[in-house]
């Protein structure tokens, strides 16, 4: 059984391409159904930068393929070509090694982000929820979580916190300068807009107005900030009055269009609009950049801006490294000794008849043996069998794949005629 994924990231493809492939959370149930039947199943992460499907197969190039096809598949908007070259794929460790970087934000477009530990939860729950995930996927999606979790606690990515929108919001200031005295319409009221309200008062900013398709979840955000909250459907009376746009919602298509904010323009044509839009898929129009008076800032240049930071990523990842290789090394021996485990359980089996049957047959030909000294040879011969176990199942625990079939040969833990009765089945 190997470790195989699928997908996309706003490293390699374009925004447009990660649209077509995104997977609302409303939805995540009816796509992980259909991954089921067209690959077997697995887990489905969807994030505002990448959309990744891990799996598991006996036949890495078949599993693979499947895959693929299931994300070629998915994308549904009209105007767009083929995403087949944007598509990576991994195998076996690779797999690994991949998911315990992107849940300790190594990959994130803000480095070290920790909402990223709450989205790779969230995919493996569901897909716990809809049965496609496989016991050792499980168990790889656990330990990816324990392994970022450490390197939150005893690394820089713990200490220096950051997410998308507090990045979103520090390129709003780079533009801007201050934030205080600008009025900024919020419009969503999810994870994500929590997150970008809690930035916005980092910031400065002490005029937020908030606006969400759910007035409950708009409530309940405005209360918080002790902030207005205007209904959906009033957006674009709002938007006269603002400075900032800031949109993050969990739509599938754009929810403000081009001429909404054509029209805004048109009535307040000497007033800079700046628009942040953190949506996946997009929630502004992407014509809105070609109007004057509009600076429209995205995920793709929030990506642009993240890239310049190498240094520090590179820094980062020396950091966090070398705890991922412990605990993907750790993870690998586990995930062996689980596999192995029938074959040791047999093993035990063996020596501990042969070591009962040499110990009744010697304690037989003994006379006047007394009860402590049978006890002190029960003790010695239990001890020297832990012993002489001790290095076949070191190895049945290592990495080596060829372990169990070796000791099954050496100890004789395997009939001569299996293969023969395998092959005539």
């Amino acid at each position: 059984m190997n470790f195989i994924l699928a997908g996309l990231n706003i490293d390699r493809a374009p925004v447009e391409a990660l649209e077509c492939v995104a997977v609302p959370t409303h939805s995540l149930k009816e796509h992980l159904e259909r991954l089921a039947t067209h690959a077997g199943g697995g887990v489905i992460l969807s994030t505002c930068n990448r959309t990744e499907i891990y799996s598991v197969a006996d036949d890495v190039e078949v599993g693979v393929r499947q895959l693929r096809e299931y994300i070629d598949a998915v994308p549904e908007h009209a105007g767009v070509g083929g995403i087949s070259e944007y598509i990576y794929t991994l195998s076996g460790d690779a797999v690994a090694e991949h998911l315990f970087g992107v849940t300790a934000g190594l990959q994130s477009v803000a480095l070290g982000e920790s909402q990223i530990l709450g989205q790779v939860t969230r995919a493996m729950q569901a897909a716990g929820e809809a049965g496609t995930v496989d016991p050792a996927l499980s168990r790889l999606f656990h330990a990816a979580l324990r392994t970022s979790r450490k390197i939150r606690k005893e690394t820089d990515l713990g200490r220096n916190r950051t997410s998308v929108s507090s990045l979103g919001v520090q390129e709003l200031q780079t533009t801007l300068g201050d934030l205080k005295g600008l009025r900024v319409l919020l419009v969503g009221a999810g994870e994500m807009g929590k997150l970008t309200a809690r930035a916005l008062r980092r910031y400065g900013a002490d005029d937020i107005v908030v606006s969400s398709r759910s007035m409950n979840r708009g409530k309940i955000l405005a209360d918080e900030l002790g902030a207005p909250q205007v209904p959906f459907e009033n957006i674009k009376d709002a938007l006269i009055e603002a400075d900032v746009l800031i949109t993050c919602t969990a739509a599938t298509d754009s929810v403000i269009m081009a001429d909404v904010i054509q029209g805004v323009i048109d009535v307040r044509p000497d007033r800079l609009l700046s628009v942040l839009d953190l949506g996946m898929p997009r929630d502004v129009d992407p014509a809105t950049a070609d109007i004057d008076g509009v600076n429209l800032i995205s995920l793709t240049e929030l990506q642009a801006r993240s890239a310049e930071s190498w240094e520090l990523r590179a820094e980062a990842a020396a950091e966090a490294q070398g705890i991922i290789d412990d605990g993907v090394r750790r993870f690998k021996e586990r995930l062996t000794g689980i596999d192995h485990e029938p074959v040791i359980r047999t093993l035990g089996a063996r020596m501990e008849q042969m070591r009962r049957e040499e110990v009744e047959q010697t304690l037989g030909r003994l006379d006047g043996l007394t009860e402590k000294q049978a006890v002190s040879v029960e003790k010695m011969t239990r001890s020297l069998v832990r012993r002489i176990l001790a290095d076949p199942i070191s190895f049945l625990r290592s990495e080596e794949d060829s372990a169990a079939e070796a000791v099954q040969k050496v100890f004789a833990l395997r009939n001569d005629n299996d293969d023969e009765d395998d092959e005539i089945e």
